[in-house]
């Protein structure tokens, strides 16, 4: 029953928030991955399902991209790679840079993306929450 729920009802519309912080998941399982220099040689792209990939080469152009941008163009990368190159990848920096760096992907796929930046910020029930 809850799979046929979820194949006809209706669908949750995403918003920044959710992407945000799969931009963080992204960004962590990555690192752990491939480890910092193909991380920060990658780029990360948003597809017209609103879905992050990490690539470590340049992706071709496609039609099903809605943005893409280069880690090493971000701020944030730079000042991420010094913290990392000082005190290596644990979890306290991890947890603190990732989400720095989540913020600046956003920030730059925002800024290349009309469509992103129609989403709504957060979800309707958090933001009534947020208002009471």
């Amino acid at each position: 029953m809850h799979m046929l729920f979820r194949l006809l009802g209706p669908r949750r519309r995403k918003n920044q928030e959710e992407i945000t912080g799969r931009a963080a998941e992204v960004i962590a399982q990555v690192l752990f991955d491939v480890g910092l220099d193909r991380f920060l040689a990658g780029t990360m792209l948003l597809d017209r399902e609103y879905r992050l990939h990490f690539y470590a080469a340049p992706p071709q152009s496609s039609r099903a991209v809605l943005a893409s941008v280069a880690v090493l163009e971000l701020g944030e990368a730079r000042v991420f790679r010094t913290h990392v190159m000082q005190s290596g990848i644990d979890a306290p920096t991890l947890a603190c840079h990732t989400r720095i760096m989540a913020d600046g992907v956003m920030r730059e796929l925002r800024a290349r993306s009309p469509a992103l930046c129609a989403l709504p910020a957060a979800r309707r029930e958090r933001r009534l929450m947020r208002r009471a």
